[in-house]
């Protein structure tokens, strides 16, 4: 998975842009640029929003085991 795929998961998942940025601590046209590809985000947010994503999967990996 890389930055933008994760980004594509956690908007899949119901965050926002501005949410996702809230949580890197970063602004949200940040986020965007990285979903678009047109920046390579630091190792540190991209490791931050891989980390993300893959807490997002495991929640909806949960509640559709639970349903």
């Amino acid at each position: 998975m890389n930055p933008s795929d994760a980004i594509a998961i956690l908007l899949a998942g119901g965050m926002t842009e501005q949410a996702i940025a809230a949580e890197l601590n970063v602004n949200q046209t940040t986020v965007n640029r990285i979903r678009r590809s047109v920046v390579t985000p630091s190792y540190e947010t991209g490791k931050a929003l891989i980390d993300l994503a893959a807490t997002e999967i495991r929640k909806a990996a949960r509640r559709k085991k639970a349903a």
